[in-house]
């Protein structure tokens, strides 16, 4: 063929190939093929049949090259050219799978890349494939407090379809929230499905409290009481666990409708107190810590998972001296039974001491004399302090056999040495009963033989009061003459005065008051019967008994 002809072809060529073109008619929206022709500053020219060529941006044709044949979306067409995207088919098909997810329920997976808060909107703007998705902020997460939208940002999240809005402007509204919520309650109702209490299963520390810790068992947090950590005592359990630890618990507690769920770790340990009696035998002595104390007595740890009780009346010899522990106080006791109800070795800590009742009955029985000092001074009595494990008591009325102080301060003062005899030791009521008195011999055991019952007696006034006289007697005694007992003839107390001697008869010896009663009056009148007794004797004897020999003999006299 010759050049002419050729040139002819070629010219019908081109001709076919635009009247090819002319006919087609392209519009935007419409989706076209074509080949990449050239690659310039990341823009890619497309020949697809076009009396011009389209212009891509090589960031949605990731990998391509010229000579590559790509489908492309016409976005837009005017004098500048044609404007060709591969997002706007991708959104075709992402809009479509977005309906059949809302449709079906299935989540879809939605890239977080901004936080919108203005007066009409609140919330999170992302996008699901190429179409732009819309999150509340109320919707975002299930866990809402003091939550940071920042750290959303650029983050895909799985989230279920709410609305869908078609139109020109392609939008979702979805919710990672509600998507949560769904998916917690598949994994706790399969969980429900498959475990019961007593099965064991694997989890992870997710929170720790001062109380206790949240174990994360996949669909569902199981509650770990401190208490169920260890068979010892849990004071803190962040020095016993950490967050993130990989743990394995047993099933203690379930409870569907309040989706609660109780576990330990203790159990799956050996009980030690199944071996307490053997390691722990009764009469053997142990030592622990106090950690606890209760209204009966004492807590002790003695050993992880061992614990032992003191009660308070084995914590001293003293029943009422209300001896205490302290916590944290190191205490050694005697093992004396066992409370397998609260799992507690009984223990007393008088019982490796020796009885000081019985080193005080041996050191001091009643009887003995004791020298101590006066600790205090009481309305009934006197408190002394003899070296013993508790004070002795002088009572009010064992001080004296003459008289009952009424104020024993004014004979005694706090920190005075005294003398005094045990007269009894009673263990039960814990008293220790005093008597200085009983150092000396009763007198009142002397005063009937020395002043019985009717004696005239000679003594001296030693006080004179409205009351009376106070007169001096053999063996430090007291004796009072009332006034109704004075001399008739001077029945004044005015009469009479202290150093004076007077004669009078003993009526009564008063142990109780200790007083010895006596009467002037008494004895004026005693006196009078016996002269008169003795001159009518002395009548019935006389020769001559006339009434002239009478008279002349009184007369005489």
């Amino acid at each position: 063929m010759n050049k002419e002809n050729r040139q002819n072809e070629e010219r019908m060529e081109d001709f076919e190939s635009f009247f090819e073109v002319s006919l087609q008619q392209y519009r935007p929206g419409e989706v076209v093929r074509g080949t990449i022709v050239d690659i310039r500053d990341d823009k890619g020219l497309v020949n697809f049949g076009y009396k011009t060529e389209g212009v891509v941006s090589m960031s949605e044709l990731e990998g391509a090259k010229v000579g590559d044949e790509v489908e492309l979306s016409i976005v837009k067409m005017n004098n500048d050219g044609v404007i060709l995207s591969k997002k706007a088919i991708n959104a075709k098909g992402d809009f479509s799978a977005i309906k059949e997810k809302e449709s079906s329920g299935i989540p879809v997976e939605v890239k977080i890349t901004e936080f919108v808060s203005n007066d009409k909107t609140k919330g999170y703007r992302g996008r699901v494939g190429e179409i732009e998705a819309f999150i509340p902020e109320n919707l975002i997460d299930i866990n809402l407090k003091e939550i940071d939208p920042a750290k959303f940002i650029n983050k895909v999240l799985l989230a279920k379809v709410l609305r869908v809005h078609g139109g020109k402007k392609q939008s979702v509204v979805v919710s990672p929230r509600h998507h949560l919520v769904e998916e917690a309650k598949k994994k706790k109702d399969e969980f429900f499905n498959k475990y019961k209490v007593g099965d064991s299963i694997k989890g992870v520390v997710k929170t720790l409290k001062d109380y206790g810790a949240f174990i994360s068992l996949g669909g569902i947090d199981g509650f770990l009481h401190k208490n169920e950590m260890s068979w010892g005592r849990v004071k803190n359990p962040a020095k016993f666990l950490a967050e993130n630890d990989n743990v394995e618990v047993v099933i203690l507690e379930i409870d569907k409708d309040t989706s609660k769920v109780a576990v330990g770790m203790k159990q799956l340990q050996n009980d030690p107190w199944d071996n307490a009696e053997k390691n722990y035998p009764e009469g053997s002595s142990v030592k622990g810590t106090v950690v606890a104390r209760k209204r009966a007595g004492y807590v002790v740890e003695i050993a992880d998972g061992i614990d032992g009780f003191v009660p308070n009346e084995e914590i001293g010899w003293l029943k009422h001296s209300k001896s205490t522990l302290n916590i944290k106080d190191m205490v050694e006791g005697r093992v004396i039974g066992y409370d397998n109800e609260r799992k507690r070795v009984i223990m007393s800590v008088k019982d490796l001491q020796d009885n000081p009742w019985t080193t005080l009955k041996k050191e001091h029985p009643e009887g003995s004399v004791v020298k101590g000092t006066i600790k205090s001074i009481t309305d009934f009595g006197l408190f002394i302090d003899f070296g013993s494990i508790l004070d002795g008591l002088v009572r009010k009325s064992d001080v004296s056999w003459r008289e009952e102080i009424a104020d024993l301060n004014t004979v005694y003062k706090v920190g005075d040495t005294v003398e005094a005899k045990i007269l009894n030791i009673d263990e039960d009521k814990e008293r220790i009963s005093l008597g200085i008195k009983q150092l000396e011999a009763n007198p009142w055991k002397e005063v009937t033989k020395l002043l019985p019952q009717g004696k005239a007696v000679e003594v001296k006034i030693t006080a004179v009061n409205k009351q009376g006289l106070e007169v001096e007697l053999p063996l430090e005694m007291k004796g009072i003459i009332a006034v109704n007992d004075l001399d008739p003839a001077k029945a004044s107390v005015d009469m009479y005065n202290v150093g004076d001697t007077v004669t009078a008869t003993v009526i009564k010896a008063d142990n109780k008051e200790k007083q010895v009663i006596l009467s002037i009056k008494k004895y004026l009148q005693d006196s009078e019967r016996r002269e008169t007794k003795e001159y009518m004797k002395k009548m019935e004897t006389s020769e001559d008994s006339g009434f002239g020999n009478i008279f002349m003999d009184k007369f005489d006299k």
